[in-house]
């Protein structure tokens, strides 16, 4: 029985992703590629520990005697392990955390311009970190503004009367222009503040790492107990791809006997691989590489998706020419744009559009057109289903 597990990326729970629209796009390519065989989705929830859930969600294909199922996939839920602390902070400690995380990577963001290691980003890695800047520091500027506001309505003296109406003015307005140029700016400061640094902390100190991998083993523990004869792929996006690498590729550790023994295909959608090798050197060494080539590596990614790794030297669309070890496994790359390539601009910058590609590889309705398309045709030709 082929089994997927699929693990989103950070920012899709709050853009309302779940296995269920990810299986009803899977389903609906399936159905686009075949004729006269009719598909349809079941979905469970099942406890694979005592206090972690997952949701299956099984394709059957419409057969005369009984429907049967072609492919099923759990999800890994491990968004609120990895988020529970900072979230109980207040948006204003996020957004500092944000704030000096940035500035701490700021030298290296700029060596990068220079001395740009084999990594073929760099300005549109500094184009991100410059809207994580803007983002964190709209919210921090808000603060003397704040005390401002007090210090007239008190009376105390804490700054001369022309310097608190020049800062409130000043304040209000970048912060007016900001709230005008970016659509939801609340809840897009709160996403990606918990986002980068939630994912900084796991990268570079190993904070609830044990915790994700060992939950993520008793699922897969779960899937082979009660699956007959399985194989396990892993479909993830975004930073669910760093959590899977770390499974089958670990740190200075032995493979489990479940990764080694089920494991069949990885899937990356959008992963940062390289955006963070560049700018977290030491993340991917020591790994061990036990499944080499055993199995398959399907990346799908954008040009125009300054997250998204495309496993070359440029930044064009083409054939991988490296993987995450000379050892291991190159991917086989699929590249998905949803517009014509084009030299981004100003208007570009202002308006996120980078970001926004990270989010595009798929239609929030499962109706949609999706990057699925060619990802449904390499597993068939490869009998993945």
């Amino acid at each position: 029985m082929k089994i997927g597990i699929y693990i989103s990326g950070l920012g899709q729970s709050f853009v309302q992703e779940s296995v269920e629209k990810y299986a009803a796009r899977l389903m609906n390519e399936m159905n686009y590629s075949t004729t006269g065989i009719d598909y349809e989705l079941r979905t469970e929830k099942i406890n694979y520990a005592e206090d972690r859930e997952s949701t299956v969600v099984s394709i059957f294909e419409q057969r005369e005697t009984s429907p049967q199922v072609v492919y099923k996939i759990y999800d890994y839920k491990y968004h609120e392990v990895l988020t529970e602390k900072f979230n109980a902070h207040s948006i204003i400690v996020k957004n500092f955390l944000l704030f000096l995380l940035v500035i701490q990577k700021m030298p290296l963001i700029l060596k990068r311009l220079f001395v740009p290691n084999d990594y073929s980003r760099p300005f549109q890695s500094l184009y991100v970190f410059m809207i994580f800047l803007i983002i964190a520091g709209s919210v921090l500027l808000m603060l003397p503004a704040t005390l401002a506001v007090i210090n007239e309505f008190f009376k105390f003296p804490m700054f001369p009367k022309a310097d608190i109406e020049f800062i409130s003015k000043l304040i209000v307005s970048a912060t007016a222009i900001l709230l005008l140029i970016l659509p939801n700016a609340n809840v897009l400061i709160t996403n990606l503040a918990t986002e980068y640094v939630c994912a900084n902390d796991y990268i570079e100190h190993g904070a609830q790492k044990q915790l994700l991998q060992g939950n993520l083993e008793l699922l897969v523990d779960y899937i082979t107990e009660k699956e007959t004869d399985c194989k396990i792929h892993f479909h993830t996006y975004s930073f669910g791809s760093i959590i899977a690498i770390d499974y089958i590729f670990p740190f200075g550790s032995t493979l489990t006997r479940n990764a080694l023994n089920f494991t069949e295909a990885l899937i990356t959608v959008g992963t940062p691989f390289e955006f963070i090798k560049a700018y977290y050197p030491h993340f991917y060494n020591n790994r061990v590489f036990e499944l080499g080539n055993k199995i398959y590596w399907f990346n799908v990614y954008s040009i125009a998706d300054p997250l998204a790794t495309n496993f070359r030297s440029d930044a064009k669309a083409g054939e991988a020419q490296f993987g995450i070890d000379k050892n291991a496994i190159k991917p086989v790359n699929l590249n998905y744009e949803v517009a014509p390539l084009k030299k981004p601009g100003i208007v570009d910058f202002i308006m996120l559009y980078g970001m926004k590609t990270h989010g595009m590889y798929w239609d929030p309705k499962t109706e949609g057109q999706s990057c699925l398309r060619l990802l449904s045709g390499e597993m068939r030709e490869k009998n993945l289903f």
